[in-house]
Order: C-alpha cells, then structure tokens, then sequence
C-alpha cells in the first residue's frame, strides 16, 4: 500500500504504527510476566498443600482418623475444588491405597517422590494438560503416618487459568489498539503544530516574484534544523536579485549600445537616399556604415564569448601551454608600441614568472588591459606591465599587474569596472570610451583559467588592474632555458604597426 503523499499523514502513521508497536510489545511482556506469576503463585500453593498434608499426616490421631473418619478426613485435607489426593502404603506394607480424592478419576503422573525431610521445591513439580485441555501440576512426596511411611500423590487443576488468561489478552489488545491511536492523534497534533514552521515559509515564499525578489525568508523564528536552510534560500535570492538585477540593466545597457549605431546607419541610409549622389560620395557613405556594422560585429563576438563563458562552454575548449609572462608581456608592449608613441606614452616591463594558460585567451586579455591603460593614461606617463609569482598566498599564483597613470576613480566605482558596458565617465562618447565589454571580457578570460581579476587605486594617480592565475604544478617551476627580464627594463619603441 502506498502510503499518502503529505509529510504530516506520513509522520502520523508512522508515529501510531510505533505507538502501536511499543504497546503491543509491552503488553506481551506484562502477559508473560503475569502469566509466570500467576503459576508460580500456583505452584508456591501446590507446596503449602504438601507441607499442610505431611504435618497433618504426622499427628498421632492421624491413623485411627484415616480408618474410622475417612470422610471428615478426606473434606480436612481437600479444603478446595480441584484438589487432587492419593495416599498409599510404602511398597513394603503392600502399596495399597489408603485414601484418594479425584472425583474426574484423572491417573496422576508418577514421579520420584521427595524424600522424608527434604522440602519440596519447584523443581519437583510436574506440570501438564488434562485430555479436557485444563493446565494441571502434581507433586510426590514420602510422609510420616504414624510409625509407617506413605506415599502422598497431590494434584492442581486450574481451569480458571485460561479464561483469566484470555480476558488479560483481550485487555491487553484493547489498550494497545487504544494507545496506537491515541498517539496517531497526539503525534497528528504535534506534527501539525510543528509544520508550523514550513507553512510559514511557503507563505513567504509564495509572496516572492520577479517583483519582489528583495524580499528575505524569516530565519529568527525556524527551528535550528531549518535555519541553514533558510539561510542557503536566502542567499540563493540574493544572487537572484543581484542576477536578475544585472540582466536588466544588461538589457537596458544592449539596447542603448545597439540603438546608436542602428540609428547612425538609418540615417546614412536615409541620406544616401535622399538624392543622386557621386561615386565618392556612395563610397564614403559605405565605408561609414561598413565601420559601424564591424562595430556591431565584434560587440555580437563579444556578447557570444561572455555568454559561452558564463555557461563554461569555453572551458573544455581550452588547450594551455606552459608560457613565459615576461615574453607574452613583451609581446603586447610591442604591438602596442606605435599606439603608445602617438599617444605620448611608454611601455615598461618589470619581472618574469611561469604561465599555464591558453595562449589566445591570454594574450586577448593582456591586449584588453594594455587597450583599457593606453586610453586612460596620462599623456607623458609610463605603463608598467609587471609579473611576479606569489608564494605566500593560499593556493600560490602568478600575478599579472597593468598599472598606469591618470585621473583618480571614487571608490565606489571600482567594483564596477568588470560590469558589462559599465563605463566610469557616462559622458564620454562611446567611440572615446569603447563599447565597455574589454574589461567583462578580462574577467571571464581569467575566471576560465580558475584565477580571478581586480583592480586597485594605491594612489590618487595610480590604478592597477591585476589579474591572478593559479599556479599548476607544472609551471611550479622556471623553465632552465628561459631568462627573466630585467626589471625596470623599457621597451624600445618598435616600428611594427598595429
């Protein structure tokens, strides 16, 4: 039988089928206990009769009683129905039968009987079954009748046992079926108010929506048991919220990215139609509209690569290779070279340290950051791109810092800077300021590898963007054949464009 789906019956039935159970238990016991105290309340009976006989027997009179009184005799040492007594001669005097008192005629069970001057015990008992099915027990004895020696044969039948015995059963079954629901509707009663509980946080939990997804569970008044996870719900909604809450603003941020240059090719296109135009004329037009539809190409790329990266897509894709930072960071410094002479600027390398990463993924987020210094920087100042690898922290990892000069930050904005198409001066044109995807883009790089991107402001004019990689075993150590670079070594400006 399948039991009902709801917690609380559940809980119940299985409360009164243990209730019911423990009584039914009890009740077996406390039947066997009684039913062995009640014969040994018989038997301790049955050995009071023998004592009684022989002391009776052993009186001087006693002889002359038996022969002339028989009756008077017989009715003195009865004292009770269901008495069983035969009294017979020793076998030396002939064995003869001198009294008996067993009026259903039942043959009493021969045994050895107890000698003269031993007490009787239990263990000289002899219980059995009449052919009726009535319990019975018999005892042998030698005693004393005058200066002769008799045999005493004494008998107990207890038909009285079994109905008394039967009604203890029915009592017994009656209270244990009692007791079972008794506490089926204790334990229903008890489980109801202490469901209280759930029914109180499927009541607020059924208040959060999409609407609503500030809301928080109650945790103060759960039980113990329930307050972890109460609080793992509770910081499941928080990264709901916080999830949602970015999606959002992704979206609003999607849509405001996309709608300039949507709305800048309608209107070259409306133009462009608006009268007959020269070749030179169409060319210019097209190549301006070529340059925003490449725009909007490498936005959708980077909205793909974020989206495949957050669902960690990418991570079985990835071939690393044991790498030199030294030698990557060089490599970016040169490609950016020109950039950095026409902006004003210079590229310095600092420190060495071994990589294990995929080289592409890599070298795309050193060029994001350099990209993201090179903008910002002050003009005349230097970007210093350092590796190190740190040791002392738990785990150990390489640490990649792009640090350059420029116009201090709030605080507040910092943590922002990862966002998606978060840009720290919201008046800056886009095309000044980028479509605000590099940086997303550098943390997802970095988180792919299991490391992790931050930045700092250690000074009003300073900035650091940092990048942490975990250190394999495998590039635990420095490969013999490679040489770190000089610290403080400044790149030269070389003449490869970008």
């Amino acid at each position: 039988m399948r039991l009902p789906q709801s917690l609380s019956w559940r809980l119940g039935l299985s409360g009164a089928l243990v209730a019911a159970v423990a009584s039914a238990l009890l009740g077996g016991y406390l039947y066997a206990s009684f039913e062995q105290q009640l014969l040994r309340r018989d038997d301790v009976q049955l050995l009071g009769k023998l004592r009684q006989l022989r002391q009776l027997l052993g009186h001087s009179s006693t002889p002359e009683l038996l022969v002339s009184q028989t009756d008077y005799l017989r009715d003195t040492m009865s004292g009770e129905s269901n008495a069983l007594i035969e009294i017979r001669a020793a076998p030396a005097q002939g064995g003869r039968l001198l009294l008996a008192i067993n009026p259903p005629g039942l043959a009493l069970p021969r045994q050895l009987p107890v000698p003269i001057g031993q007490e009787a015990g239990l263990q000289h008992l002899t219980h059995w079954t009449t052919p009726e099915g009535v319990p019975a027990a018999a005892l042998n004895a030698w005693a004393r009748l005058g200066a002769n020696e008799v045999e005493i044969r004494l008998a107990r039948l207890y038909p009285e046992r079994g109905a008394l015995l039967a009604d203890y059963r029915l009592r017994i079954a009656t209270a244990s079926l009692a007791a079972g629901g008794l506490a089926a509707a204790l334990v229903l009663a008890l489980i109801w108010h202490g469901l209280s509980p759930l029914r109180r946080l499927r009541a607020q939990t059924a208040a959060i929506g999409p609407h609503s997804l500030a809301l928080r569970l109650h945790a103060a008044d759960t039980p113990v048991e329930l307050r972890p996870f109460v609080e793992g719900l509770n910081a499941m909604l928080s990264r709901l919220e916080q999830g949602y809450a970015r999606l959002n603003q992704f979206a609003a941020d999607l849509a405001h990215e996309l709608r300039t240059p949507l709305a800048t090719l309608t209107g070259q296109s409306q133009v462009m139609l608006s009268r007959t135009r020269t070749e030179a004329e169409y060319a210019r037009l097209v190549d301006s509209q070529l340059q925003e539809l490449e725009r909007l190409n490498r936005m959708v790329d980077s909205l793909l690569f974020l989206a495949r990266s957050e669902h960690q897509a990418l991570a079985g894709e990835l071939h690393c290779q044991s790498l030199s930072a030294a030698e990557e960071l060089a490599r970016q410094a040169d490609y950016f070279a020109d950039l950095a002479e026409e902006r004003g600027l210079r590229l310095r390398c600092h420190g060495d340290a071994p990589l294990w990463a995929e080289p592409i993924l890599l070298r795309r987020a050193l060029a994001n950051l350099i990209s993201n210094a090179l903008r910002h920087a002050r003009s005349g100042s230097v970007i210093e791109l350092m590796a190190r690898t740190e040791l002392q922290g738990d785990p150990s990892c390489v640490l990649l810092e792009v640090v350059n000069e420029g116009e201090p930050l709030p605080p507040e904005v910092l943590h922002h800077l990862f966002d998606r198409f978060y840009r720290a001066d919201h008046s800056r044109h886009r095309d000044a300021g980028g479509s605000g995807l590099g940086l997303a883009i550098v943390r997802a790089i970095v988180e792919l590898h299991g490391g992790s991107a931050e930045v700092r402001q250690f000074s009003e004019e300073r900035i650091a963007f940092a990048l942490r990689l975990p250190l394999s075993s495998r590039t635990g150590e420095w490969p013999p054949e490679r040489e770190p670079s000089a610290p403080g070594q400044d790149l030269p400006v070389a003449s490869r464009s970008r």
